[in-house]
């Protein structure tokens, strides 16, 4: 049976000088008979092989650079007929081989493509965004003006459970060296904790002196980071940047590490008990890397008042395994 079907130019390999003529409608079985009768005639007519169309004769195609094109084409020709695997190769393999090549020009292609698209990423160093952090880095003085990391920066390493540069300001600010260590794991409480609880005005309101004082301290670092970051055209709401310090949980965290039972620390806080304890937990983690932080900065005093925040919270049920005992 015949069917009519749609090739692309790619799929021509080269053009006969016969030409049939193919009626409008293909589809009536007896235009496809007549179809099918036009071909066998062209078979019997031409059993070595249709001619093909001459590109000087037929097409007209009287230029010098093509006939250079049509000569090197005929070389190419003759050197494919005479090539080991034309002659001394059966199709199958022949086939499979060529294959190969193609899938292994396609990986080589892929893998040139990657290292254009990485060089190109290097190039994002010197991308705008990338320079305003870097001169936000200047001015907070985590690097100096030949980009040296500093003192500040290797503090900073250290830290990636909160804002980075919020809590190397508080450390280099002498804020936690006049803190007990309950008030100074409730202070950083402010900054792994984004639930919102409440909406006053003032979210300190209802805190005991003792965590106000440090929570109001944290807001005026949070703030001049928020000025430098604006600054340096960095585009940041310094009201919003501020709100995400959440004293929610100070009084809940500090009466942990006065060693509450965990039920009483739950009624210190408006939310739910898996809430707290993915909270204390990300708050013991900010606790060890702040002790990491203060060794290699060679502060041993600051060390050890956050190793013993970190032992004072991680306890009872909030560091268990598992709930099912």
């Amino acid at each position: 049976s015949m069917r009519e079907f749609t090739v692309g130019l790619d799929s021509i390999d080269r053009i006969s000088a016969v030409r049939l003529f193919v009626p409008q409608d293909a589809k009536p079985p007896e235009a496809r008979r007549n179809i099918m009768k036009s071909l066998k005639e062209v078979k019997r007519r031409f059993p070595d092989g249709l001619p093909l169309l001459d590109p000087v004769k037929d097409l007209k195609i009287n230029v010098g650079e093509f006939d250079k094109l049509l000569q090197r084409a005929s070389e190419l020709k003759e050197r494919l007929a005479s090539h080991r695997l034309a002659t001394e190769v059966d199709e199958a393999e022949r086939v499979r081989r060529v294959s190969a090549y193609e899938r292994r020009q396609d990986e080589t292609d892929k893998a040139r493509l990657l290292r254009r698209e990485a060089r190109a990423c290097q190039t994002m160093v010197m991308k705008d965004e990338l320079r305003r952090m870097k001169r936000v880095l200047k001015e907070l003085g985590h690097v100096d003006a030949a980009g040296v990391i500093q003192t500040k920066g290797r503090t900073a390493c250290e830290i990636n459970t909160a804002n980075e540069l919020v809590v190397v300001e508080l450390v280099f600010a002498g804020l936690f060296n006049d803190l007990s260590v309950e008030q100074a794991v409730a202070l950083l409480s402010c900054l792994i904790f984004d639930e919102r609880t409440k909406d006053d005005d003032d979210p300190a309101q209802g805190l005991k002196s003792y965590l106000s004082n440090p929570y109001y301290k944290l807001i005026e670092s949070a703030k001049k980071v928020a000025k430098v970051m604006a600054s340096c055209n960095i585009e940041v709401n310094e009201d919003e940047f501020v709100e995400k310090f959440n004293p929610g949980l100070m009084e809940a965290v500090y009466a942990w590490c006065k060693g509450a039972k965990f039920v009483e620390v739950q009624k210190l806080t408006g939310t739910f008990e898996g809430s707290t304890i993915r909270a204390l937990r990300r708050l013991e983690e900010l606790v060890r890397q702040l002790a990491s932080a203060s060794k290699a900065i060679g502060n041993l005093e600051l060390q050890a008042k956050f190793e013993k925040g970190s032992e004072l919270l991680k306890r009872d049920i909030v560091f268990c395994s598992s709930l099912y005992l």
